[in-house]
């Protein structure tokens, strides 16, 4: 008689298959929230007016797609906490499990999730050339893939890095929310104070803590700091759910 035993990367590699069947919803949403974003904050921008006399005037318009930036780290932050919840947990009883292969198999999950978000949120700028050219409006310049290779990388690699960032925020307040209803208060509290009293949390002197990620001027240094904070938040995640029941209501 044979047995076959799988490994922890292939029982977490099945998990994370089954999730993505069952998780297209997911994806479906960040692209109609993406359509909405690009519909309706389209026609977003700031104009500028020179005038060099003799006549002469410019007008400048610039549009960005900071709208459906805001989007999709809002949904990023969304579908990190709906990871974590009792459905989620229990679905992984249709497998030979335990928790290191539950949480590897979310872990994928997240990183796969981050990169379409940062990849197609980068993608609507050229979406958005599109809208300003039927708009009438001329393109004096701008960067993009053929221009610029090394710049549209690099907002891709941010993007995918904020967005894996706010996943895992998200992912571990589920967690510890599901720990005990005691951190809802506790959350709550935090940000009643935070847009009553102006608190904030700081890493330095008066830097607050979004500046030390958004204010890094060395792309390097700012993905060593999105790595080191994704590994803390996954492995405190990981902690708090050991500590939890096998299966929650």
């Amino acid at each position: 008689m044979f047995t076959t035993q799988w490994s922890v990367n292939e029982l977490a590699k099945r998990q994370y298959l089954f999730k993505l069947s069952t998780n297209g919803a997911v994806f479906t949403t960040l692209i109609v929230l993406q359509i909405i974003g690009t519909i309706f904050i389209s026609g977003a921008g700031s104009t500028f007016m020179n005038d060099w006399g003799e006549g002469i005037t410019f007008n400048f318009t610039s549009i960005s797609n900071d709208g459906q930036v805001g989007l999709t780290l809002f949904w990023a932050l969304i579908v990190g906490f709906l990871l974590t919840s009792a459905a989620q947990r229990n679905e992984s009883f249709s497998f030979v499990t335990n928790r290191l292969t539950f949480q590897l198999a979310n872990f994928y999950f997240i990183c796969t999730a981050a990169l379409l978000g940062g990849v197609t949120t980068v993608l609507l700028g050229s979406v958005m050339k599109i809208v300003a050219l039927f708009g009438d409006n001329i393109i004096i310049e701008t960067t993009g893939l053929l221009s610029s290779p090394l710049d549209f990388f690099s907002r891709i690699l941010v993007m995918t890095a904020y967005t894996l960032l706010l996943m895992m925020t998200g992912y571990l307040l589920g967690t510890l929310i599901q720990f005990s209803k005691l951190f809802i208060a506790l959350f709550g509290l935090i940000w009643f104070m935070y847009f009553t009293f102006g608190i904030n949390l700081s890493v330095g002197e008066g830097e607050s803590l979004l500046y030390f990620y958004y204010g890094e001027t060395s792309i390097l240094l700012f993905i060593l700091k999105v790595v080191v904070s994704v590994s803390v938040l996954f492995g405190v995640s990981f902690f708090v759910t050991n500590r939890l029941e096998v299966r929650n209501p």
